[in-house]
């Protein structure tokens, strides 16, 4: 990748919590400049970001919640599937990053790999091929997160379907909030559209695979008391 971004920029991407939490963050990242929403990108019938950059999706989620199967072209199995809001789904996504392409991609594409950070560093080694998950945007401590079995933690899915949140605006990063990427992916199959929502999530669960990126602490479940902080002197996820 072209190294077209300096660390300032990419700092500004997080919020002052987040960067204050990284020790010794220097190397320039060359892909995100900011947020960007593919889906509506489309919808204005534009690219949704200045110059050449594209408006890339951020999310990995995948049916069923398997893995995606970015570098193995179709292949859907017991633990691989296709990508709900990534790769050849792009356009369903309502989150994403400008980002300047051009570099190898295994994306139709040309996007950088989406990751989960919240992955085990195997999945994340095998998914990032080496590289580490960074995460592109912080939770909303305010909006983003729920109490659940007595347990602060980011919102998801599953609560949709549990009936304990409405998603749509009441949060602040969450994919797909209206749930039309999960209509248009479903074909009008209603086992689809629920397996869909049910992968939805907000920011902790977004990323990129890039070498060099900051920890960043999860703002929900630092609610928590006995919470551990992670950024203290500790790498990103899949190091």
């Amino acid at each position: 990748m072209n190294l077209l971004k300096t660390a300032l920029t990419y700092a500004a991407l997080f919020s002052v919590g987040a960067v204050t939490s990284v020790a010794c963050f220097e190397p320039e990242l060359s892909i995100p400049s900011f947020r960007c929403n593919p889906a509506q990108a489309l919808k204005n019938g534009d690219n949704g970001c200045p110059n050449e950059e594209t408006c890339c999706s951020d999310d990995p989620a995948t049916v069923s919640g398997k893995l995606p199967n970015y570098h193995m072209d179709g292949v859907n199995n017991e633990r691989y599937g296709a990508p709900l809001f990534s790769d050849n789904n792009n356009a369903l996504s309502t989150q994403g990053m400008c980002v300047q392409t051009g570099f190898m991609s295994a994306l139709v594409n040309g996007c950088p790999t989406p990751c989960n950070p919240k992955w085990d560093a195997a999945t994340i080694g095998e998914i990032c091929q080496g590289q580490q998950c960074c995460q592109t945007q912080e939770l909303d401590a305010a909006r983003d997160c729920m109490m659940v079995d007595g347990k602060w933690r980011a919102v998801n899915g599953s609560d949709i379907i549990a009936g304990r949140t409405k998603w749509g605006p009441q949060h602040a990063t969450n994919q797909d909030p209206f749930a039309e990427g999960c209509m248009t992916f479903s074909q009008g199959n209603e086992d689809s559209r629920v397996d869909c929502i049910e992968q939805l999530g907000v920011a902790s669960s977004r990323g990129f695979c890039f070498e060099g990126c900051p920890c960043i602490e999860d703002v929900c479940e630092q609610k928590n008391p006995d919470y551990m902080p992670r950024c203290v002197g500790a790498p990103a996820p899949g190091v």
